[in-house]
């Protein structure tokens, strides 16, 4: 089911009724925020006053502490340094792939110096109340369809009108939004020579109403970019075995079903008459501009938003007041009137009328014998009021009331003489005015989650992108490309796949984290300076010297084997601890072989000794033999001892030779 699609003529005819509304529901917010700003630039005197004191030539100072107050937010909101961290939201999503748009996120917001638009909003918040920003897809340069998502500001808090039922401090809840410009009439009919540049009929403020939407005027033309979300609906079921089937049928045997909303945003540019540009469909679930607010009250049905420097107004003017009114008195001390009498300056009275005008070395006067003959003397000056100056401390007093911006955190010295003290102080007034902060990072986060929704839909062809690692060091890789396998096709780099979520990490940038690092290993080795010899590659590398990665990269070389782990290798030193490896291996089997061998050549040695050791007994025990039977010669003996062994030899078995005695 579809709702909400509409032709040209309901598009105008909406957007108008829209765009008044809007004006009427925030029209008093934007009236208090004009003249926040007026405040902040310096316009600080009602000009009613200004003109009657500048009348009568007295000052009128601006004393512009307001300024300071303002820079005091953003600096708090610029040591922040949010950053976006996307994580797998679902089981399809793959932490690989969450990797890579999170440096796609990076590069976006390196390219768009989103930095700098993020701390502008913001410190346009803290000015009056609200800022802004917004996301747009457009084609690269060249032939190409290719598209890319940048980040920019929108400079003008008043152009933007946002749906009036919007609740949420970053209007992410919004169902429209108008960004409104205005364009010469020359210019208008040159960019959009077709188009209607007259008055309608309609186009006359509500009677009832101070606040309406001007479209026509004999100089300019108003021009808005007109977001609105359509919703669309389709049926989901469930089968037994918990399969979900879309727009299911009887077919399908599902045991449950429910809508399911789909949200579709559309832009258009628009004037009051017709549509100029559009509609068209963004690649987007959320309308693709954000807001920072400052503190925002509702009051019932009314919603009250304030800046940091909306209450110290009244103080900042009583305090311009009393400054210049003190100016004005010691001003005058040196100007003090003579008291004359007319004959003391008779014939001189042009010279004595200039008197408090010019520097004269002299003045001439004719003695009064009325007044004794004595000189022309100055009156008694007007004397600084005490209760004047009471009042000027007071009033700068109540502008840090008022901001809850104290001299402590503003680096002036104050009644703090501890450290503590002094960060309780500060802790005191970023508490006062974390707000600001809060509402930035908050509008960043919902800026990540659209970010996370655009990047699939604008980059959904296979490309080479560039992304950047926590660190801002580029890598180049290939999105949305398929690899063959032994199990088929398979998906790399596939942004389409899976969802993804964003969470904002908030602290000190990677820069601060260096110098942080830097400073505490050197202290590190200062106490532990036999650590140096397995760390000065991490130390060398963390240094804000010229070259310090060839520094690191060399230190790394002489580290010893088994120190980097094979998760912090480059490939380089993948493929050379893989080649030193393999020498190892060889190597250890060469050392292994000669070893081997060398026993071998040991046991065939001792082998041989053997050998020769046994050759030498029997040679020694055949000498011994033929002595044996030399002296058995000599002695007579032999030829006995051949016949008794002839007769043994002969003898039956189990006789007693005859001639041999039985024991």
């Amino acid at each position: 089911m579809v709702r909400g699609i509409m032709d040209n003529k309901d598009i105008i005819k909406l957007a108008r009724e829209r765009a008044n509304e809007a004006l009427e529901a925030d029209g008093k917010n934007r009236e208090r925020a004009a003249d926040d700003l007026q405040f902040v630039v310096g316009n600080q005197w009602p000009e009613k006053v200004r003109n009657e004191r500048e009348a009568a030539g007295k000052p009128c100072l601006t004393i512009n502490g307001l300024v300071a107050s303002v820079r005091q937010v953003t600096g708090q909101i610029r040591n922040l340094n949010p950053t976006i961290a996307v994580v797998a939201a679902d089981g399809d999503a793959d932490e690989d792939v969450a990797e890579v748009i999170g440096g796609l996120v990076r590069h976006i917001q390196s390219e768009s110096d989103a930095a700098s638009v993020y701390e502008q909003a913001a410190e346009s918040a803290a000015a009056c109340s609200i800022g802004h920003w917004r996301l747009r897809s457009q084609f690269l340069e060249g032939d190409t369809f290719d598209q890319e998502i940048i980040i920019e500001r929108i400079h003008n808090p008043f152009s933007v009108l946002w749906d009036t039922f919007s609740k949420d401090v970053t209007r992410k809840d919004a169902t429209w939004c108008q960004i409104m410009d205005a364009m010469s009439l020359d210019d208008f009919k040159e960019t959009y020579p077709d188009a209607t540049a007259e008055d309608v009929p309609d186009d006359k403020p509500n009677q009832n109403s101070a606040y309406s939407q001007t479209w026509f005027t004999t100089d300019h033309v108003a021009i808005a970019e007109y977001f609105w979300i359509e919703k669309e609906t389709h049926t989901i079921g469930i089968t037994a075995n918990g399969e979900v089937i879309k727009d299911p049928t009887a077919a399908h045997n599902v045991v449950k079903k429910r809508e399911v909303e789909d949200r579709k945003v559309m832009w258009a540019k628009i004037s009051g008459a017709e549509v100029l540009e559009g509609p068209t469909e963004i690649p987007a679930r959320w309308i693709p501009v954000f807001t920072v607010t400052g503190e925002e009250w509702h009051l019932g049905e009314e919603m009250y938003r304030s800046s940091v420097i909306r209450f110290a107004k009244d103080p900042q003017q009583l305090y311009n007041y009393s400054r210049s009114a003190h100016a004005e008195m010691v001003a005058l001390q040196p100007k003090a009137p003579y008291m004359v009498t007319p004959k003391e300056i008779m014939g001189n009275e042009a010279n004595w009328a200039a008197a408090n005008q010019e520097n004269r070395p002299y003045q001439v006067f004719t003695p009064d014998p009325a007044m004794g003959g004595t000189r022309p003397a100055r009156t008694q000056p007007p004397v600084a009021s005490s209760g004047l100056l009471n009042e000027i401390t007071i009033a700068a007093e109540d502008i840090k009331r008022t901001t809850g911006i104290f001299d402590a955190s503003l680096g002036a010295s104050s009644n703090e003489k501890s450290g503590i003290a002094l960060q309780r102080r500060q802790a005191e007034t970023q508490n006062g005015t974390s707000v600001y902060s809060d509402n930035m990072v908050k509008s960043i986060r919902h800026t990540g989650r659209v970010l996370v929704d655009m990047i699939p839909r604008v980059y959904d062809t296979q490309r080479t992108i560039r992304i950047l690692n926590e660190t801002d060091q580029e890598k180049m890789v290939v999105i949305n490309t398929v690899v063959n396998s032994q199990g088929g096709e398979i998906g790399v780099n596939d942004l389409t796949v899976g969802r993804y979520d964003v969470k904002i990490q908030v602290g000190p940038s990677h820069e601060t984290k260096r110098e942080a690092a830097a400073d505490g290993m050197m202290r590190f080795i200062g106490s532990v300076p036999q650590a140096a010899a397995v760390t000065s590659d991490l130390i060398a590398k963390a240094q804000d010297w010229p070259d310090a990665d060839r520094f690191a990269e060399r230190l790394r070389k002489t580290l010893p084997p088994g120190m980097i782990s094979e998760d912090d290798m480059t490939d380089e030193e993948k493929q050379a601890a893989q080649q030193a490896a393999q020498i190892q291996q060889q190597t250890e089997q060469q050392a292994q072989q000669l070893a081997q061998a060398k026993i071998a050549a040991e046991v065939q040695g001792e082998q041989a000794s053997a050998a020769n050791d046994a050759a030498k007994a029997k040679k020694t025990d055949i000498e011994a033999a033929g002595l044996q039977l030399e002296l058995a010669i000599k002695s007579g003996l032999l030829n006995d001892a051949i016949r008794q062994a002839v007769a043994q030899a002969l003898q039956p078995q189990g006789q007693i030779p005859t001639g041999v005695i039985q024991p």
